[in-house]
């Protein structure tokens, strides 16, 4: 399993799309900087969650779009122990990519709210609480689903 991670984590490392894929969100989320609710957006950060799962869809279906249209996925599976092992590994490698784009949304959302648009995280904001703990309420509910739906991708190959 920890060589399936490896090799993964390794080929994904070495993808251009993998770096270019989070200056597209970085760009959405730039864009969205010009709507009038500044509390709303750092809520949700940016509205990052629409750019990321695109990001995700999009490089989760090359990832094993590429494997099949070269036959290297036949050579994946014949050389694991397990074959589970290689879908697992793929699916750890972009959860922790989901992981990476969200983290990322949330440092440049504090550096918009900084610059841009200034709020104040400790405001309450929805549902009696501060904005700080909606903005990550609402991520780590983008989190889950985003996982959901790359999971359901995953389940489709």
């Amino acid at each position: 399993m920890v060589k399936s991670l490896y090799r993964e984590f390794y080929k994904f490392s070495h993808r251009k799309l993998t770096w270019l894929a989070p200056l597209i969100m970085l760009a959405f989320m730039f864009l969205m900087a010009g709507y009038p609710s500044a509390r709303l957006l750092a809520m949700l950060t940016y509205d990052s969650s629409d750019a990321i799962m695109l990001v995700l869809v999009i490089v989760g279906s090359t990832m094993f779009s590429m494997e099949f249209q070269n036959n290297a996925i036949l050579t994946l599976l014949y050389k694991s122990a397990k074959k589970i092992d290689v879908y697992f590994a793929k699916l750890v490698t972009i959860l922790i990519y989901d992981l990476m784009l969200h983290v990322l949304a949330i440092l440049v959302t504090i550096l918009l709210t900084a610059t841009i648009k200034p709020v104040s995280w400790m405001a309450v904001y929805q549902y009696g609480q501060p904005l700080l703990m909606n903005m990550v309420a609402a991520t780590c509910i983008d989190i889950v689903s985003s996982m959901l739906i790359i999971s359901l991708i995953f389940l489709e190959t």
